[in-house]
Parts: C-alpha cells; sequence; structure tokens
C-alpha cells in the first residue's frame, strides 16, 4: 500500500439517500476558485471493511492546490494482525508539486517524508536522507490525475509514504459507469503499470473516486463514499 491508499478501522456508511445524492452532485461538479471539499473513502481488503481515507483539498485562488490525507488501517489476517497510519500534507501549483510533508506507521516501520520542488529538482529527504529527483513526480496518492503531457507514459512516481523513487506507464483504460454512493456515474478508468499495477478511475474534475490494486495477494479497493463542502 502506498500514500493514501490506505483507511481506518471505523466503516463509513450513509444514512440517507439525501447524502448519497449530493454525494454525486459533488462528483459531478466543476471546480472554482478557493474551492475545499473533503473525500470520504472506505478500504477493503478482501471483501472486509478495513479503513477510511480521508482527503481534503483546498485550491486557492492563484491556482495552488493543497491536498490533506488522513488515512487509519486496520487489517486481521491469519497471519497476524497489520496497522496502518498516514498523514500527509501536499502543495501542487501548475501540475506540478511544490511540496510533501507526510508520516507514517506501517504496521511499526516510522517513515518521515519531505519534499521541496527547487530549480533543480525536487529535493527529497526521508528520516534525513536526502536526494534530488525529477520534477515532474507524480504521488503515490493518486488523489488527483497528471499533467495531460505526462499521461501514457512512464512517468516518475514518489511513494508518499515511505519516499521510495517508483516509475509507472499510465495509460487511459475507457469511460465506465460505476456506482458512486448509490447512483451510477460516468468515470474515466486509467491503469498504472510498472512497479506498481494499480487501476485508478476519476470524475470529470480529474479527481480519484475509486482505486483498485493487489496488497500481498488480497484484492484491495479504495472507494468514494461521499463528498463534503
Amino acid at each position: 500500500m502506498s500514500g493514501c491508499s490506505r483507511g481506518g478501522s471505523r466503516g463509513v456508511r450513509i444514512g440517507r439517500w439525501a447524502v448519497a445524492a449530493l454525494a454525486v452532485l459533488a462528483v459531478a461538479r466543476p471546480v472554482w476558485a478557493a474551492d475545499v471539499e473533503t473525500r470520504d473513502f472506505a478500504v477493503l481488503v478482501a471483501g472486509k471493511s478495513a479503513g477510511e481515507v480521508h482527503m481534503t483539498i483546498h485550491r486557492q485562488d492563484d491556482g495552488t492546490i493543497y491536498m490533506r490525507c488522513d488515512t487509519d488501517i486496520k487489517v486481521n489476517m491469519l497471519i497476524g494482525k497489520y496497522k496502518y497510519i498516514y498523514r500527509g500534507r501536499e502543495e501542487w501549483k501548475n501540475h506540478r508539486l511544490v511540496r510533501l510533508d507526510s508520516s507514517t506507521d506501517d504496521n511499526g516501520k516510522r517513515y518521515i517524508v519531505s519534499a521541496v520542488a527547487e530549480p533543480a529538482g525536487v529535493r527529497v529527504k526521508v528520516n534525513n536522507v536526502e536526494r534530488m529527483i525529477k520534477p515532474e513526480v507524480w504521488l503515490t496518492s493518486y488523489w488527483c490525475l497528471p499533467d495531460a503531457k505526462l499521461r501514457n507514459q512512464t512517468l516518475p512516481l514518489l511513494d508518499a509514504d515511505n519516499g521510495k523513487l517508483l516509475e509507472g506507464r499510465l495509460t487511459f483504460a475507457g469511460t465506465e459507469k460505476l456506482r458512486v454512493a448509490g447512483q451510477e456515474v460516468a468515470l474515466n478508468h486509467y491503469r498504472l503499470v510498472g512497479k506498481v499495477t494499480v487501476d485508478l478511475w476519476y470524475d470529470g474534475t480529474e479527481r480519484l473516486v475509486r482505486q483498485e490494486w493487489l496488497e500481498q495477494g488480497h484484492r484491495t479497493i479504495l472507494e468514494l463514499m461521499r463528498v463534503r463542502r
């Protein structure tokens, strides 16, 4: 698992049809300046509820976008229990990463990651070890599609929770109708293949709605339950 692609032990429930309707409207709604929303996701591992992911996205008037991610996961497996806690904050402008700050507890393994854009690239520090990477890097939070010119080719990926540099090829798989908060919505399906293999679905604002991947042989799903404004 990587970055925001994990969630907490509490199940997300949609208590009323009105909430579901508002969620679908929010998915289709265009993004305006100074727009703020929180996307609440449920995490399923092998068909069972495993946690929550909450992404709060704040777009400022100058085009700067901040995304805060809070992820909590607890899984009881035959081989033992697994816990994952992630707290991250991203800053983007013109489809480029400006800054990342994250802290992660990956079942006892702890990481502190920071990344800051500089003229020569992005300076990444992981538990006080530094290196430079390419400026067009995409993060494994996957919350928003990368610049269109970086799609359909191999692009650099920075693992948001442990700072590892990966790569993958992102391709468009087609437009599909999926159920979101109880209603069918047309979504754009992308597939990322390389050192990681992930299926991703985005709405008309190019924001994440659904994610599927295999984690230690278990089918893992991140699905949008509601949008709060």
